[in-house]
């Protein structure tokens, strides 16, 4: 009976260390998932910032472009590509500021970065109205007089900031993105091993509890059966 009450509750107590232990690694597992995730949509977030702010100067190099070959040529061919990209500088710029929205010192640098696109938007204006007013002598005065606000090179450099900025946050989140994932893994090969252990000592377990009711039934068998007692006359 000892034995039998021994192996039960030791089946007990390995079964409810094993569930604690169990659940703790489930839970531990699934709070460094959640940082994991966390940490790759920041990186993520990250790296459409540098896509968008790579395309916004592609489309701003573009409306030069555009605003040139129609100063050049007078073509009005030019002027619908132009306008297009005008207009999708403004998206642009709002995915910028939406993405960068959490981070108060890069809010500040692409509202200035807005400014001075919308800036140098006026003097591609200014300087197609003017090929279209007086013509390409005309025209040129006006760029070159744009040149000197150089407000370009102030494009490129706000630009140079935010890149500068975003790539430093994408490289701390990708190394906490890194790091997670090694925890998560970590966790979860603990969980498997913790299970292994915990059915193996239940099996252990229950085995001495059957192997302690075999022994405790053969030695009840082999003791002799009492007899009845003679009958008196």
């Amino acid at each position: 009976m000892l034995h039998r009450l021994f192996a039960g509750k030791g089946l007990l107590i390995a079964l409810a260390v094993g569930f604690i232990a169990v659940e703790s690694i489930v839970a531990a597992c699934f709070l460094s998932l959640v940082h994991f995730k966390t940490s790759n949509n920041w990186a993520t977030r990250s790296e459409q910032v540098l896509l968008e702010l790579e395309r916004m100067m592609s489309t701003v190099a573009g409306a030069e472009t555009s605003q040139r070959g129609y100063i050049i040529t007078g073509s009005e061919d030019y002027l619908p590509t132009y306008r297009e990209a005008v207009t999708t500088l403004e998206a642009q710029i709002r995915r910028i500021g939406g993405l960068t929205r959490d981070n108060a010192i890069q809010q500040d640098r692409v509202a200035y970065l807005a400014t001075q696109v919308e800036q140098r938007s006026e003097e591609l204006d200014q300087g197609i109205v003017t090929r279209r007013a007086k013509g390409l002598p005309y025209a040129k005065s006006v760029v070159a007089v744009n040149q000197h606000n150089r407000t370009m090179e102030t494009i490129h450099d706000i630009s140079a900031q935010i890149r500068e900025e975003e790539t430093r946050v994408l490289q701390r989140h990708r190394a906490d993105s890194e790091s997670w994932a090694f925890t998560t893994g970590s966790f979860a090969a603990v969980f498997f091993l913790l299970n292994a252990v915990v059915f193996t000592l239940c099996g252990i377990v229950l085995k001495m509890a059957l192997t302690s009711q075999a022994q405790a039934e053969r030695l009840l068998h082999s003791f002799p059966r009492p007899q009845p007692a003679p009958a008196t006359q």
